[in-house]
């Protein structure tokens, strides 16, 4: 499940909003929040933004905040008929051309993706990054490898188990997975705050490949915007997976009542770093949350 921020101005943009209620967690620029402070803050947050108005007032709303194109927030925009779904922020890395599909199935709408190396179905290394955890270590080599592909030329691939490099572009593997419980309702700020207290942003910008919990926190809004700050993937499992992970965890028998299974974080973390896992931290709790963090040691790469 994604939060998409939306902002619509026209009775027609509300039911269209209504379309993807089922779809989207969804969260509606405030009537008594103007639009420029209101972008900003989904910026601050990298959260995904939809526009329901022209591609004009979305390109006049989020052009002071536009900086980087491995952190800037997904913009798509929807005219307010519903007919077309246009990405123009973060196609690839912040999965606006994604996104923009996911939301035109919904609405039976066309997705107008611009994107060279989509169009074309090309390779886009950036795309990849994203899909296998990898850092991309130099943002400016990104053009030059798909203007390599769109020239019809075959990149230079070199692939070890510590490191990708496509031509003259180095990309890591993202090993860090982080196990996190919490009680329902936990904000956003609470949750990301506890986190810093382990990891500042940096180390997690480099380093964090997924945050791992259990299947009831899928909806969580708390993590939902912590994995889209972080720009991963919240990865959550039943209760019933989780028991299945061998190992000697701190359990609660409070947590297993609720949810079935005594300890979340750790065997959450565990098991989304994959085959011999190794435990960097061990269960920490603090009001109401709890936090564990694994590395991943094997790398599976999919191209």
């Amino acid at each position: 499940m994604k939060i998409l921020r939306v902002v619509y101005f026209t009775e027609n943009g509300k039911h269209i909003k209504e379309k993807l209620n089922n779809a989207f967690v969804l969260e509606e620029k405030p009537d008594d929040m103007d639009l420029k402070s209101w972008t900003k803050d989904c910026f601050s947050l990298h959260l995904p933004i939809l526009f329901i108005s022209s591609t004009g007032i979305a390109v006049r709303s989020i052009a002071p905040f536009i900086d980087n194109k491995l952190k800037d927030s997904p913009v798509i925009v929807v005219d307010e008929l519903g007919k077309n779904v246009i990405p123009i922020l973060s196609g690839h890395f912040g999965g606006a051309n994604e996104l923009a599909i996911e939301v035109a199935k919904v609405l039976e709408a066309n997705p107008v993706i611009t994107t060279a190396t989509d169009i074309n179905n090309l390779f886009a290394v950036d795309v990849f990054a994203k899909k296998n955890g990898l850092l991309i270590t130099d943002k400016s080599k990104i053009k030059e490898v798909s203007a390599k592909v769109l020239r019809g030329e075959k990149p230079d691939i070199k692939e070890s188990d510590s490191e990708i490099i496509i031509d003259d572009l180095k990309l890591i593997p993202k090993r860090l997975i982080l196990g996190i419980g919490c009680k329902k309702g936990k904000a956003f700020e609470e949750i990301k705050q506890f986190v810093n207290t382990f990891y500042t942003d940096e180390e997690l910008e480099k380093n964090l490949y997924a945050i791992a919990s259990i299947d009831v926190k899928e909806k969580e809004i708390g993590l939902l915007k912590l994995a889209q700050f972080y720009g991963v993937d919240l990865l959550t499992y039943a209760a019933d997976e989780l028991k299945q992970v061998a190992g000697d965890f701190n359990e609660s028998e409070f947590v297993n009542e609720q949810v079935g299974v005594g300890n979340v974080c750790e065997r959450a973390a565990l098991l989304a770093a994959g085959p011999n896992p190794k435990l960097v931290i061990n269960k920490t709790a603090k009001n109401g949350m709890t936090l564990a963090a694994a590395i991943r040691e094997k790398i599976y790469i999919v191209w």
